[in-house]
Order: C-alpha cells, then structure tokens, then sequence
C-alpha cells in the first residue's frame, strides 16, 4: 500500500539509473530515515537489454555479471587488433538479472516503496515538488527523473546522433567462438556511406550475441538489420544456427546539456541528464559513478543545483559528435585511426574519462586532427559551446 504522506524522495522511472540510485540510497546508512519512493510504469521483468560497460574495480554489479571479459578485437576492412584488456574487465548483465537483484533490494528495504504507475506531470516548487500519477499524486522535498523527453528540446546547437542497434543471440552445435575475447567494433561489414559495425559478446563456445549497430542515421525495420546479420554470419563461416534471443533499442548520443534543468530539489537522471557518454552511448559506468557525486551532495547539504557534469571530456565529445555527423560516410576512419595508431588500453582510459592532458594530446594527434580543428573552429565562429 502506497502511502499518502510525502516523502523525502521520489524516483520517477525504475530503468538502470532510478535502480542503481535506490541501490545506492539503501546501501548507505546515512539514509536509512529518509521515505523514498520510486515509481516505474513498466514490470521490468524481461531481458529487454544487455548492460555492458567496463571498469578497472570492483562494483556492485560484480556479483550478478553474466559474463566477464578479459580480451578484445578490433577489425576494420584493413586492419585487425586483438588484446588483453588488463587493468580492466569488460562486464555483462542481463536486464531481467539486473531488474530482479534490484527489485529483491528494494523490497526489503524498510523506507522505500515501489508503485506500478505513470508518471503524468512533476510540479516543481522551490520548497516542494508534486508528482502526479495514474495512481494518485505524491509530494516530495526531491525528485530524481529519469524520463527522457527529446521532443521537449531543440538539438540544432548540440545535435542528436541515434545509435540504433538490432542484435541476435545465436546457439550453434559446434564450438566456434572464443569466449573469452569480445568482438568491440568490427567496421569490416560494407558501411552504406553512413557508420556502421558489427558488435560481438561470446558467452559460451557455442552461444554469442551478434548486433548490428549504427551511429547516425534513421531506425529500420527490424529486417533491415537481420538481413547484415544474416550476411555477417555467413561471411564467419556460421551456417548452422539458431536464435534463441533478440535485442534492439536506440541510445541517443548528444552533449545536450540536460543538467541545466537541475535545481535543488529536482534531478535529472539516467540518460535524461546526460549520463550517457555522448561519444560511445555507453550509460552503467557514468551513472554509478555520477549518483556516488549525488549522494556526496545530499549527505554534504550542498546545493544540487551546482551539479553540471560538464568537464574537459564534455567538450572533446561536442567535437568528436561534430566529427561523426559531417564524416560523408567516413566516420568509421576516426575510430580505425584511433585503435591503429593508440595502444588499445589507452582509448579504454580516454573514453573511460580517466586520461590526463598529455596523453589525451597524443591521442587527438593519432587522428586528422584537421577534421577536430575544423569542428573547434565552426564552433567558436559560429556559437559558443
């Protein structure tokens, strides 16, 4: 039973930033007498998605990984790249493992309660926030938002790049695949003058998930992307077959500052903050390390409001964004130079956000940088970051 009083905090929406926030509140004492509340409108019991990210240290999510990778590939129609990943780990874990671990969490906790709606509207007042749903209105001191309302926002001077993905989980009678090496990126398939790749997790010997991804361009029908599939199978040498699982979404890579809505007593979340790396569309790791920065605040009393997130790496993904949507098809050349020309460990660090200013020169110089140059310079001429 959803209690009528007000809370202290309300969660409004239940994917992988609202439950790694409640994770994180109930893990920490110092919030043990504080109401909270997250509401989601879907049962979040399905694999719906794959998490995956990598990391050089031990997280919460270690003890539900499916899957831990120590190697990597990177090929592109000219060169190929294998690599031990070593000081990190690249990690998998299914949605409804994910959903169902956080979920047990929750429910055991004394001062949190979980409500099955729709979030209509949220009021936000300077003393108090209102949020309203199909189940009945709640008030609270903050709110943390995780929804993401794109058409709410005009991307003309930060723009918005879909990474658009369909993936098949194959099970084959042989053992064809390496299980303990991921396929990172594999530009090697025909790119249709846009930026396309193939994405490869081996979780056995004979099970694999193969994904056909693109940056840019409009989402197709689910067919369109089976057909590469298809056409990528039978380029390895896979003919026998069969599909046990599918997955598909769409990640939007923008440097839209979505942090400008912050206040003191309401949040953006998830991707809805900007959480997710612009350059990668890789979410998990950003937003466990962004809600540890939140908490500190709560526990600190320091106005939320301060909270950007806007660093130097922001500003290296504004040009990098620029780079990729005015590439005419060659996109796909930025991310070869970069893995031919750069220890592979060192573009994990950069895009991990944990380079320093030198090596992060060296890396710009292993690529045109003309084409970065350029990009700074339309953009100081033209408006300011």
């Amino acid at each position: 039973m959803i209690s009528k009083n007000k809370y202290d905090y309300i969660i409004c929406g239940g994917g992988i930033s609202g439950l790694l926030l409640s994770h994180a509140l109930i893990s920490d004492n110092f919030f043990d007498e504080k109401k909270v509340l997250l509401i989601e409108k879907d049962n979040k019991v399905n694999n719906d998605k794959t998490l995956s990210f990598w990391d050089n240290k031990k997280n919460i999510l270690d003890k539900i990984a499916d899957k831990i990778w120590e190697n990597a590939e990177f090929r592109d129609t000219k060169f190929s790249n294998s690599f031990n990943l070593s000081p990190y780990k690249y990690k998998m874990v299914r949605s409804d493992r994910f959903y169902s671990f956080m979920k047990r969490k929750i429910n055991k906790a004394a001062n949190f309660e979980y409500l099955n709606a729709t979030v209509k509207s949220i009021s936000n007042e300077k003393d108090s926030n209102v949020v309203e749903t199909s189940e009945g209105n709640f008030d609270c001191s903050i709110v943390f938002s995780s929804i993401y309302e794109p058409a709410k926002y005009n991307f003309d001077k930060y723009p918005l790049i879909k990474q658009h993905f369909l993936g098949w989980v194959i099970e084959t009678d042989d053992v064809l695949f390496d299980d303990n090496k991921i396929r990172f990126m594999d530009f090697s398939i025909d790119q249709h003058k846009e930026i396309r790749f193939m994405y490869l997790l081996p979780f056995e010997k004979n099970k694999a998930l193969f994904e056909y991804t693109f940056f840019g361009g409009e989402v197709m029908d689910d067919t369109d992307y089976e057909v590469e599939i298809k056409k990528y199978l039978n380029k390895e040498g896979i003919k026998k077959y069969k599909i046990v699982e599918k997955e598909k979404g769409v990640i939007p890579m923008t440097c839209y500052p979505f942090f400008n809505d912050n206040k003191d007593n309401f949040i953006k979340i998830g991707t809805a903050g900007g959480w997710t790396k612009p350059s990668t569309g890789y979410t998990v790791k950003n937003s466990i390390d962004k809600i540890q920065i939140i908490l500190q605040c709560l526990k600190s009393n320091k106005p939320l409001s301060k909270l950007q997130f806007k660093n130097r790496f922001w500003y290296y993904d504004v040009l990098f964004l620029d780079v990729l949507i005015h590439s005419k098809g060659n996109g796909s050349k930025v991310f070869s130079d970069l893995f031919r020309n750069n220890d592979p460990l060192s573009l994990f660090k950069f895009l991990g956000e944990e380079t320093n200013i030198f090596e992060e020169i060296k890396i710009f110089l292993s690529v045109n940088i003309m084409t970065f140059v350029k990009s700074l310079i339309k953009r100081i001429s033209n408006i300011s970051i």
